[in-house]
């Protein structure tokens, strides 16, 4: 288990939450979301390897406020 992206010793098999382990885990439903993150941006990079990855908030983000039918 790579603890930096979550890929597995199966090369584009990623695993989270309550089936990877590794030192230091702490067994919480924040871990999860923050094992997601940090695999989903791996995923994003092989599927668009040319685009950035943008991080965006939905307070400040007008994109995002648009699509979600904020004005």
């Amino acid at each position: 288990m790579n603890s930096e992206n979550f890929q597995t010793n199966k090369k584009g098999i990623f695993a989270v939450g309550d089936i990877c382990s590794y030192p230091g885990k702490l067994k919480l439903i924040l871990s999860g979301f923050h094992e997601v993150a940090l695999a989903a941006v791996e995923c994003f990079k092989r599927a668009r390897p040319n685009e950035k990855y943008r991080f965006e908030f939905t307070t400040s983000s007008k994109t995002i406020q648009s699509r979600l039918g904020k004005k």
